[in-house]
């Protein structure tokens, strides 16, 4: 049970945590406590000394980051010697510190720029000539991160977030005093340990580390921001989308995204947003001309209503209310439903049996962890950031290997002792196999009593399990091959799932098939470029809506200028239906014995393919790996 303790600041008394960091309770309280290397998330470690108060019990200055809030504490945060000592630290940090604000990505949110503001003018108390300020620079030799060595004021806050928070270990610190670095431990930094998080970028409290991607493009004062769920992904992050104008060339657009002070980002948002920006389809398009929403979705109900079979392909990036909806439709249009995760998830449920999601949260009871199946950080790479204790693997091990996991057979698994938490990542097993994967992952945990979490690389899969139960959906492979055969007229597909388990080639035969090929995407070329019928579909940032996420439900909201409502062209479709009506089956379940199998940390589904900064990691790092191959 938490113990509340009271402390006087500043003369004023408050009810805090006992044992808190002294420097967290005090700006809970919104009192202004000057620091650089603290951070909510990250291990404390006392290095910069910015955080001095005045202990009035003691009569000495303390760091009141690294010291626990104790009953009766009087504490003083405008002692004259705790002015005079953080001026004093200043001046020091400002001894190397070039005064480049002007071309600093960092200017307007630089801990550094703000705190000389708030002290006034700073004198050089260190007697060292202009060249003597220089450190040598380091090139970390990478296209997306850039680290400029004398704008560091050593913190330690990268190294601390890639090793304890990422695990990836990719940063340490080089040299000591007023020669330490920040070092890449291998180099090209591009293809090495690092997962391109950005996260070293987002905690370093000066412009040491750079978004190359975002370098000179705009300013942070004139760019718009909000929250919202990011959806590449099942882990459901929470992140920060900015947006706005850059220098006299640009257009409105996303310039960055980047987490918040829990951390919860990678490379897929973090780098990934340029895919909101490019190629884009905003309004419904009919034969080559756009279209409201409105008369495109009277047209769409005039096709469901007419003679013939309808069938939908939803997408697992959907959110729950417009999977809800496009359940309804399905039903008053007696349309049969599929989507690419009854090529996996729902085979292994058929042996499995019911299935009770675990959140992330809740890694933390577990000290012993059983990974199955293919590299679970790069299909869900914050998922892998919670992951502490014990780990055994069973299956292909790559940026898995961070976690140090024990590679074991599945023949061994019966030898493990104790209880823990195994999780199963069902890319890459399809049909028959995931009914045997179901089967066997079933009487594991039966006999050992451990539990189990499910992924699959769809942002709502999850939700879509909750909005569709098996006896409603039709195999995707039994749909296909029903289109093929040309006995489906109208066909509605929402998003690119097919493209990640078939590829292009066969999808794109079935617009042949049917009358009506009508694509619902967030692009306008791939398989939309395929319909003469095309809606948006909308990302992160552009549309309302709830996700059924690892780290439970998560709430999109609509900010950006170009975003819209698919949910209320969905509710419109729906008013042009009659009532009634039910979704409709086929007998036969066809499952695909193989698809397309692409388990990759910068490109794992169809939306980061479509990322400019992603693929050029992704074509790095292959091309890092067919020479070290050779």
């Amino acid at each position: 049970m938490t113990s509340i303790v009271t402390i006087t600041v500043d003369g004023k008394t408050l009810e805090v945590e006992k044992g808190k960091p002294l420097l967290q309770a005090l700006l809970d309280a919104g009192i202004d406590v000057p620091y650089f290397c603290y951070h909510p998330r990250l291990r404390i470690i006392g290095a910069c000394r910015m955080c001095i108060v005045y202990n009035e019990k003691t009569g000495r200055l303390i760091t009141s980051c690294n010291t626990p809030v104790e009953e009766g504490m009087v504490i003083s945060t405008k002692h004259p010697m705790v002015v005079e000592n953080q001026k004093y630290l200043l001046q020091a940090f400002m001894t190397r510190h070039p005064l480049d604000c002007p071309i600093c990505d960092k200017a307007g949110e630089c801990d550094l720029q703000n705190y000389g503001a708030l002290f006034g003018p700073q004198k050089q108390i260190v007697p060292v000539s202009a060249l003597e300020k220089e450190r040598h620079q380091l090139d970390w030799e990478s296209d997306f991160l850039e680290y400029y060595s004398n704008r560091c004021v050593v913190c330690y806050r990268c190294t601390r977030a890639c090793d304890d928070v990422v695990g990836a270990r990719a940063l340490y610190v080089e040299e000591r005093g007023f020669q330490a670095n920040i070092a890449p431990a291998q180099r090209p930094m591009d293809t090495s340990t690092c997962e391109m998080c950005g996260i070293c970028v987002y905690v370093c409290p000066v412009g040491a580390i750079i978004s190359k991607p975002f370098k000179y493009w705009t300013r942070s004062w004139l760019l718009k921001r909000d929250l919202t769920a990011c959806n590449l992904c099942p882990v459901g992050c929470e992140v920060q989308i900015e947006y706005g104008v850059g220098d006299w060339r640009s257009k409105e657009k996303v310039y960055r995204t980047k987490p918040t002070d829990s951390l919860d980002i990678c490379a897929k948002a973090f780098f990934g947003y340029d895919l909101l920006n490019d190629s884009r389809l905003r309004k419904p398009q009919l034969f080559g001309k756009e279209e409201t929403f409105g008369n495109t979705a009277q047209i769409l109900a005039t096709y469901l209503k007419g003679e013939g079979t309808n069938a939908i392909v939803i997408s697992g990036y959907l959110s729950n209310e417009n999977l809800a909806l496009l359940k309804e439709i399905a039903q008053r249009s007696s349309a049969l439903v599929s989507t690419t995760l009854t090529a996996n998830l729902y085979p292994f449920l058929q042996t499995y049996g019911e299935y009770k999601p675990i959140g992330i949260e809740e890694l933390k009871n577990y000290s012993q962890f059983l990974l199955v199946g293919e590299d679970l950080t790069s299909t869900a790479p914050v998922l892998s950031y919670y992951i502490k204790g014990k780990v055994f693997k069973v299956g292909n091990v790559e940026r898995d290997a961070k976690l140090n996991p024990e590679v074991i057979s599945w023949g061994d698994v019966q030898k493990l002792d104790g209880k823990g938490l195994l999780i199963f990542n069902l890319e890459g097993v399809f049909g028959e196999s995931a009914k045997e994967w179901g089967a066997k992952v079933r009487k594991f945990k039966e006999e050992k009593g451990w539990d189990v979490m499910l992924v699959c690389k769809e942002a709502n899969f999850l939700g879509v399990l909750g909005n569709f139960s098996w006896e409603e959906l039709t195999p995707i492979e039994s749909i296909i091959r029903h289109v093929e055969e040309g006995r489906v007229r109208n066909l509605l597909i929402f998003g690119e799932d097919l493209f990640d388990l078939y590829g292009s080639e066969r999808i794109s035969k079935l617009r042949e098939k049917v009358e009506h090929f009508v694509v619902f995407s967030p692009f306008l070329d791939g398989l939309s470029s395929l319909s003469y019928f095309r809606v948006p579909m909308f990302l992160m940032g552009e549309e309302e809506g709830t996700y059924s996420t690892l780290m439970g439900k998560r709430k999109t909201k609509g900010f950006l200028p170009e975003g819209g409502s698919l949910q209320e062209f969905l509710k419109g479709l729906l008013d042009s239906l009659p009532k009634g009506g039910s979704i409709s089956r086929l007998s036969e379940e066809l499952f695909p014995q193989e698809g397309l199998v692409e388990v990759h940390l910068y490109r794992s589904n169809w939306l980061t393919r479509r990322s400019a900064n992603l693929s050029k990691l992704y074509e790095k790092n292959n091309l890092y790996e067919g020479v070290k191959n050779v």
